[in-house]
């Protein structure tokens, strides 16, 4: 009896042993794991979060798809210092927004990969609807920025994605006919008499409150000037070019001024004004900024730009990505967030703020 306790006795001491040496037994085909990492206050420091989030751009050619980019990227390097996680970002998408088909076919490949996000805008609303539906379905975070499945105040759509910034076309083409009134004052011109031309890229649901909320206005607070049809352009420069031409050519004196919907129409008219020598003559107003449309604001040939903060709505827009998933929840309030677009002229377009929203490259993080 007394050697069946010692023999207790010893192997309870063994094992007490065992259980304090905090090592890992020696024996070949052990499967126990070493300490776990602690932090400096002694809890286990938790595990880095890794999302795959894809940028699928309408357009890889685009000034502005790009400037809206850089708020993509800059908010994925805030939200990896501050909230400790890894973003794997790429961009796939057109080479110009026109290819819309490719567009959808790129989206469709999307949703195969399965990424935690995608951040997108779309020029082709009723083919886009369906993919975006099938994206939110398969649990994949859709955000919609600048150009989304409505005009934004609208509320189109909804339900078949997570969250979308944009700037109100309304807005813009509202602005837009205010800088060009302003820019017909500063030049002495009367506002009873003589016609405008009116250029757009596509014709879109959302894009048309651009053409049609300026129309509105002039027709408001300038009854007497004439409005052409809207001339559309496939969003080739080239295209837009030559429709400024043809305008210019068919009206001659009786043309005042004319509107650009967005910056690759603005950049045909530019060109087309410039060369013609008519900066002088006529009022010239665009949507958006890019390298020529700013030379254009600096010589005279463009009188005003209505500069949507495209950086700002990526930065949003891709903030509001990464935080939703990491608290399973959007963070807004609201589906549809506005970002107010502003009127830049000669005269301002020097100021920082200003510098900053015509060419946000300047934001970018290194």
């Amino acid at each position: 009896m007394k050697k069946l306790v010692s023999l207790l006795l010893v192997g309870v001491m063994l094992l007490a042993v065992a259980g304090c040496s905090g090592g890992t037994p020696s024996q070949p085909g052990s499967t126990a794991q070493p300490p776990a990492q602690t932090s400096k206050a002694g809890d286990p420091a938790p595990e880095q979060k890794t999302f795959d989030i894809i940028y699928l751009t309408p357009s890889t050619a685009s000034q502005f798809w790009t400037y809206i980019g850089i708020g993509f990227e800059n908010a994925i390097k805030d939200l990896e210092k501050k909230e400790g996680v890894k973003i794997n970002f790429s961009t796939v998408g057109p080479a110009e927004e026109s290819q819309t088909e490719d567009y959808v076919t790129a989206f469709e490949q999307c949703i195969a990969k399965k990424p935690d996000a995608i951040v997108t805008a779309t020029l082709a609303i009723d083919a886009t609807i369906p993919k975006a539906r099938e994206a939110t379905q398969n649990g994949i975070v859709l955000n919609f920025v600048n150009c989304g499945l409505g005009s934004g105040n609208d509320g189109a759509n909804a339900e078949t994605y997570n969250q979308f910034y944009y700037c109100s076309n309304d807005t813009i083409g509202e602005l837009a006919a205010q800088a060009f009134l302003d820019a017909m004052k500063k030049k002495n011109m009367p506002i009873d008499k003589g016609t405008i031309g009116i250029n757009m890229n596509v014709e879109n649901e959302a894009l048309n409150h651009r053409i049609q909320s300026f129309r509105d206005s002039m027709t408001k607070n300038a009854p007497k000037l004439v409005q052409t049809d809207t001339y559309y352009n496939g969003n080739v420069v080239e295209k837009a070019q030559a429709n400024a031409e043809n305008i210019i050519s068919t009206f001659g004196a009786d043309l005042i001024g004319m509107y650009s919907g967005n910056n690759i129409t603005g950049d045909g008219v530019c060109l087309a004004v410039q060369s013609a020598g008519i900066g002088s003559k006529i009022v010239s107003v665009a949507v958006d900024s890019d390298d020529i449309e700013i030379a254009a604001l600096k010589n005279g040939t463009l009188d005003a730009i209505i500069v949507q903060d495209a950086y700002d709505q990526g930065y949003k827009c891709m903030e509001n990505a990464i935080m939703t998933l990491l608290t399973g929840k959007n963070p807004e309030s609201e589906k549809q967030v506005n970002c107010p677009p502003v009127i830049i002229t000669p005269d301002n377009m020097n100021d920082a703020a200003m510098l900053d929203l015509l060419d946000p490259t300047r934001l970018k993080q290194n």
